[in-house]
């Protein structure tokens, strides 16, 4: 059987390719279990890691049609040891995004550490339309945007376009479509020129010090910053 998700690691980046573009790169419930193992793997024996699609889109979410099997606590479990599995994940974590991105690609999106988008590619978030309330993106996407502009998305499912996207905080960059892997590549390379331990640093952070009252990241950078510099010696 041919994989849906493909992993390959060289030189300590990994690329993770969406391979159902039949199917609009969809994630079945085995697709998210996979993503999960890895990045759990990823965090192990790569730096970096890029995840794209297949084919014309970067993925349409979750799989609709796909039959229920266990329990909704069971289902709702894989997604949720995802998101865990991303956020675990100390290296830097890259989407390239073509076509559409929708659902639980919006998620994937917003927890990356780098997103570029083609200028063609569109994002919704359309579980609302579907008569379901996106918890897990709900859980992250205030770290992203704000509040009024959030449910804007998140009750109208509707779909924006790639630089109102940008406009919002969503994405890093937005490049025309043929440079969009490229423009991945490039990144790959820009960064596997920096010392390893300075990405990962900045990386953890810039998650940090944005949870600190505005009062207390003085402090925090100074902390950080000899602390830093003493492990380097």
């Amino acid at each position: 059987m041919r994989a849906m998700l493909t992993y390959d690691v060289k030189d300590r980046v990994a690329r993770v390719v969406i391979e159902r573009a039949e199917a609009g790169n969809a994630f079945t419930g085995d697709m998210v279990r996979r993503l999960a193992e890895m990045f759990r793997a990823a965090a192990e024996e790569a730096d970096l890691l890029t995840l794209t699609g297949a084919g014309a889109d970067f993925t349409l979410g979750r799989d609709r049609q796909e039959p229920k099997r266990g329990t909704p606590f069971e289902a709702f479990s894989g997604i949720s040891a995802l998101n865990q599995a991303i956020a675990a994940y100390p290296g830097i974590f890259t989407t390239g995004i073509a076509g559409r991105a929708y659902g639980l690609g919006v998620g994937l999106v917003m927890r990356s550490d780098l997103a570029i988008a083609a200028a063609d590619a569109r994002f919704a978030l359309d579980e609302v339309s579907l008569g379901i309330p996106p918890m897990f993106i709900m859980e992250e996407i205030l770290e992203h945007l704000p509040g009024k502009r959030a449910l804007d998305l998140v009750l109208t499912s509707r779909e924006i376009d790639a630089p109102e996207a940008l406009d919002i905080g969503l994405l890093s960059r937005v490049v025309p479509a043929t440079a969009l892997m490229q423009t991945v590549e490039d990144y790959v390379a820009t960064l596997r020129g920096r010392d390893r331990d300075v990405i990962r640093a900045c990386k953890r952070y810039i998650r940090a010090v944005g949870k600190l009252p505005a009062e207390a990241r003085s402090a925090f950078a100074l902390v950080e910053q000899t602390q830093f510099a003493m492990s380097k010696h």
